[in-house]
């Protein structure tokens, strides 16, 4: 119920180890106490039966200053490497990165940082920036025209900066000035063709005065191309990739990142092995090879194999990142994957601490960035977290293994009578022979292996729970 604070303190309480907590009553609400000019602010009272923890005291003085302070109370920022960034969200390196003039709109979108475009000494690669080709795909994989769904799939080719290695620095120069004007973090990157031009890149990099370096071992256009010994054709050897972060991290002062491939057997194997060869964190991760094609012409897309991401990989990215957050512990930074705010809560949660964008910002432009730290703001508020801090990890450690799953209660499909149907969609998906119609209703029997299909497919809302056996249906 509602009750004002004066009226708060004369409850009795009913157990004498409960407590009072008090929260906005919502945000609305809070608004409009912030914008009057009574004392007598409105909150939430309820009872609780045992004390809370230190955590949630914090939270709810938190919550009672977001009343006061004004719209945001959570705090964005995050420390990468010994490198403060004043939010999470970052431009990735790609074409929205690719000169100092489009560095600098990244940086008015207020991101937190920004990846520039990879420098190399490889002359193939600046030419194939120069014949860059994308495409948007929908479910299908047909190209899109005009109506772009969430899951598309982004097929493309690009290659590395286009300027050689000197005139790039100046470009980052310039990108840095104001971005040290804006507080936005530039990160460089690198990609070589020998070790020699890997350290010499980075060495040049350092001069500019940029605080942190990316080594660019996912790119995955190499792959395709003769004699361009660099991107994932690195990212793929272990012995190759090591000895280049050893001389690299020996031979400059600043943190390196590693950007890796998803083209290897374990990823987590190749965080391993470079974060021992002196890597300060890892990137993950670049985009696959794939080949899309229109059946009607029988001819590829943009000629033919490309880089493949977008936001229908998400999953497996985030696997890699949890994976590699709970084996190694070593600061990741998550890409591939990412459409909204929410994308890039899921990729905090699963263990990174910095979230790149690439292809969405490249959909719907440099403001898109702002709306997705508004996002997540506006998701901290809403949950009271006090800091972004406190959710990096939270679902990559609630994650059980196979063996601990054994463990966990056996469960069991119930169906409500009362909003059943009868349609029996449920039958048609259960493998396990669970699902039967007995004296006309449809029923679920002891071989239920509590999978949760049936509750996915049925069309009736509650129909269908999941319950521990021990537990019975609501009557």
């Amino acid at each position: 119920m509602l009750v004002s604070k004066q009226e708060a303190r004369k409850k009795k309480l009913e157990h004498p180890d409960s407590i009072h907590e008090f929260r906005p009553a919502a945000p609305a609400l809070a608004r409009r106490v912030r914008a009057s000019t009574t004392t007598n602010v409105i909150f939430n009272l309820t009872i609780r039966t045992s004390l809370p923890t230190d955590r949630q005291v914090y939270r709810y003085l938190c919550t009672i200053h977001f009343c006061f302070k004004g719209d945001s109370m959570a705090d964005l920022k995050v420390q990468f490497c010994g490198v403060n960034f004043k939010n999470p969200i970052i431009a990735a390196s790609a074409e929205p990165t690719l000169s100092a003039r489009n560095m600098k709109q990244v940086i008015r979108t207020g991101a937190g940082g920004l990846v520039a475009k990879t420098v190399t000494d490889s002359e193939a690669m600046r030419r194939l920036t120069r014949m860059s080709k994308w495409r948007y795909l929908d479910e299908e994989h047909n190209v899109c025209r005009g109506k772009i769904p969430r899951l598309f799939t982004f097929y493309g080719r690009t290659g590395l900066a286009e300027e050689t290695p000197e005139e790039w620095m100046k470009e980052l120069k310039e990108a840095q000035t104001s971005a040290l004007k804006h507080d936005c973090a530039l990160i460089g990157s690198v990609a070589g063709t020998t070790v020699e031009s890997w350290v010499t890149l980075s060495k040049m990099m350092e001069d500019t005065g940029i605080r942190l370096i990316e080594l660019n071992f996912g790119c995955p256009h190499p792959s395709e191309m003769k004699g361009t010994p660099t991107g994932m054709l690195v990212g793929q050897d272990k012995n190759a990739a090591s000895d280049i972060t050893h001389q690299v991290t020996r031979s400059v002062k600043i943190p390196v990142i590693i950007k890796l491939t998803p083209q290897v057997a374990d990823v987590v194997d190749m965080a391993r092995a470079v974060q021992s060869a002196g890597g300060s964190a890892v990137t993950i991760i670049n985009r696959f090879v794939g080949f899309c094609l229109d059946i009607e012409t029988g001819r590829p897309y943009i000629h033919g194999w490309a880089g493949v991401g977008g936001p229908w990989v998400k999953p497996l990215t985030l696997r890699w990142v949890s994976k590699v957050y709970t084996a190694l512990g070593i600061p990741i930074t998550g890409t591939n994957g990412v459409y909204d705010w929410k994308d890039a809560v899921e990729f905090m949660m699963s263990g990174a601490t910095l979230v790149q964008l690439c292809s969405v910002v490249m959909l719907k432009g440099y403001g898109y960035l702002g709306k997705v730290i508004k996002g997540v703001e506006e998701f901290l508020d809403r949950k009271g977290y006090p800091s972004v801090r406190e959710i990096i990890g939270v679902a990559a450690k609630a994650a059980m293994s196979y063996e601990e799953m054994e463990s966990l209660p056996r469960e069991c499909a119930l169906i409500v009578r009362e909003l059943c149907t009868n349609c029996k969609r449920c039958m048609r998906s259960c493998f396990y022979n669970a699902i039967e119609v007995k004296e006309g209703e449809v029923t679920i029997g002891e071989a239920c292996r509590g999978c949760g299909i049936c509750t996915c497919v049925c069309p009736v809302p509650g129909a269908i729970l999941l319950r521990h056996l021990c537990v019975y249906p609501p009557s």
